[in-house]
């Protein structure tokens, strides 16, 4: 039979008071009382000066969409670089972004410094998965992307529907790239801004570096001084100790100094990707970024960095990839299309303004 007890009404079983409930539900009870108590103690956000509501909004968690934060603005670090000019950012909510800053609103520009990893360095500093793949194809129609060091620094321009206009590349000890896309006739390319005034090589009439004698070839050879076998990426082109040494072709001098086992070294660039190199000089008579004609001296035989004896290894590199020098013919055209060089120099300047303040903006500050 059931009593009376057991309809009674669960609100007023609920509201009996805490000396009547169990231990466990009296202690429950109290501590809710207590945290709402404490909690109606607070002050409301809307009493509080403007720089404390936004403290409080930060420690909460919301959606985006209803005014909700990530968190609050922190102070550098001393890894922190400081750059010339950036505008700050305003806080956008997510269902907004879209209109506030559409895809083609603007040149955007994206600057970092590669660290472990290419690719992943250029995602970490903003650059999508698309963008990432395009710089560094552009990048591979000069260099071998897998030569790029970590401490080389990377500077993008995106224009609309964020398409890659800019890729530039800054190199320690290494020529640099300024890639600007270039469209012409229904085709676009990518034209080195920093070489556009350049003779752009052809297929004819490669000369020997130095008179001497080829003392080991191209391929797969056992090494003198290592003693055991490994790719030789060259020649070998022996003579006597201060014979001159001249470039092989017209080009840029991209790297001038010491590098290693191979001694005091000199690279010339040639253009479309070509790149000879000239090493285990006894010294060195040209200078980075300076500009020397197919025979010019640029420097003289020598046994400098891994070598039995006075040579020059001679290598010439196509897209980054070691090739047989003696299969290799090239020359420089006499002719440059100079409205073409001023037309791709003015592009950059305007592309390498994007997100630097102008100088009325310096005397105003």
């Amino acid at each position: 039979m059931l009593t009376s007890r057991s309809h009674a009404h669960p609100l007023r079983r609920s509201l009996a008071p805490a000396w009547a409930l169990p231990g466990w539900k009296a202690a429950g009870a109290l501590a809710l009382v207590c945290s709402t108590v404490a909690w109606a103690s607070l002050p409301r956000a809307d009493e509080l000066p403007t720089g404390e509501q936004q403290q409080w909004q930060a420690l909460g968690v919301a959606p985006l969409t209803i005014g909700g934060t990530s968190g609050m603005a922190m102070a550098p670090t001393d890894a922190a670089e400081p750059i010339e000019f950036a505008p700050k950012r305003a806080f956008v909510p997510q269902a907004e972004t879209a209109m506030a800053a559409p895809a083609g609103a603007g040149p955007l520009r994206i600057r970092g410094r590669i660290g472990e990893g290419f690719y992943w360095s250029l995602r970490t500093a903003g650059a999508s998965p698309k963008v990432a793949a395009e710089y560094l194809a552009a990048l591979a129609t000069e260099i071998d992307v897998g030569e790029v060091a970590a401490g080389d620094s990377f500077d993008l321009v995106l224009g609309a529907n964020h398409r890659l206009l800019y890729a530039g590349l800054d190199r320690i000890g290494e020529r640099g790239l300024q890639l600007v896309r270039w469209d012409a006739n229904g085709e676009g390319r990518w034209i080195d801004a920093a070489n556009v005034e350049r003779p752009a090589a052809t297929t004819n009439g490669l000369m020997m570096p130095v008179d001497g004698h080829i003392t080991s070839y191209f391929g797969n050879r056992y090494h003198p001084i290592l003693h055991f076998s490994r790719f030789h990426a060259g020649l070998d082109i022996g003579a006597a100790w201060g014979s001159p040494i001249v470039a092989a072709g017209d080009g840029r001098i991209v790297a001038a100094g010491w590098a290693g086992g191979y001694g005091r070294e000199v690279k010339i660039a040639h253009g479309g990707g070509i790149v000879s190199l000239y090493g285990h000089m006894s010294s060195i008579a040209a200078e980075p970024g300076s500009f020397v004609r197919q025979g010019q001296v640029i420097g003289y035989v020598g046994s400098s960095g891994l070598s039995t004896g006075p040579h020059v290894h001679f290598e010439v590199r196509v897209s980054g990839t070691p090739v047989n020098p003696l299969s290799v013919r090239l020359t420089s055209a006499p002719v440059v299309d100079t409205r073409l060089a001023a037309a791709v120099k003015a592009r950059l300047e305007a592309l390498l303004g994007v997100g630097v303040s102008r100088p009325a903006s310096k005397a105003n500050a």
